[in-house]
């Protein structure tokens, strides 16, 4: 099981990272188990341009049957129901943080905070060999379990990752996520009544392309049981996100991120 592909959901949720395991460790049967720590230093809300570090557990879980599994990948848990190899598909229940009111922005800060989401929905990937490494073309569409934006959002992405050799893995990844009016009002609106208590203009957030992701991981096998790893992703707000007064105004459409964590696999 690779380390890699639970943190970079962790860290930066996109869909067909290069962090997805290679089809040789899926194709293992029975329970699979990983638990570590890792430091994340990470935007402190979406759009923020002030930043926290945090220590965060690491929680790897996978058990397959054949072809499918149910696995654990960070803040989310899916499902692959299909079996052949020709297509991932499944369920995935999926875990969002929101936004705190001890941010250091006073601004966005009266705007209140945003209770964190549960969404749930359904993943599609596909896995084919090119070169060396493996490519992966994804797709992922969600939408609240509870009142938190009530929305919907899908995110589609394209990974590759490579073995370089018996103890280094590198990957990479490209990602863009759509969402619809309720979820970009939530994150990126400003009510007459937030716009009284911040001192911004009011805001209608549109349905749109919410951003688009880059990132990068690479890891290294210390051992049999132990493994690290460093990864960076970099986030860029657009279109209703990025003309928001929380991002134009009072926080940035350039989101970075970086992590490192110490893994032992069981």
């Amino acid at each position: 099981m690779k380390p890699h592909l639970f943190i970079l959901c962790l860290v930066a949720p996109v869909l067909a990272g290069g962090g997805v395991a290679r089809a040789e460790d899926d194709q293992r049967d029975g329970l699979s188990l990983s638990l570590g720590v890792a430091g994340v230093y990470r935007p402190e809300f979406k759009g923020s341009k002030d930043y926290e570090f945090k220590p965060l557990p690491f929680v790897g879980l996978r058990y397959g049957l054949g072809d499918r599994y149910v696995a654990l990948e960070g803040p989310s848990l899916r499902a692959n129901v299909l079996s052949g190899q020709v297509l991932e598909f499944g369920p995935v229940i999926s875990y969002e943080r929101g936004r705190k009111k001890d941010i250091k922005n006073l601004a966005v800060r009266r705007l209140g905070e945003i209770d964190a989401a549960v969404n749930v929905g359904a993943f599609a990937r596909k896995r084919l060999k090119v070169g060396a490494g493996d490519l992966t073309i994804g797709v992922e569409a969600l939408t609240d379990t509870g009142k938190v934006h009530k929305g919907v959002l899908a995110t589609a992405g394209v990974g590759y990752d490579r073995q370089l050799n018996d103890r280094w893995n590198v990957s990479a990844n490209l990602s863009a996520t759509w969402a619809d009016r309720k979820y970009m009002r939530t994150y990126y609106g400003v009510s007459g009544a937030g716009a009284a208590a911040s001192g911004f203009s009011p805001y209608v957030a549109s349905a749109g392309i919410e951003n688009v992701e880059v990132g990068a991981s690479l890891s290294y096998r210390i051992s049999d049981r132990w493994s690290a790893l460093a990864l960076g992703g970099y986030r860029r707000l657009v279109d209703s996100a990025a003309d928001s007064p929380i991002v134009a105004r009072g926080g940035s459409a350039n989101q970075g991120q970086v992590a490192f964590a110490l893994l032992y696999n069981f």
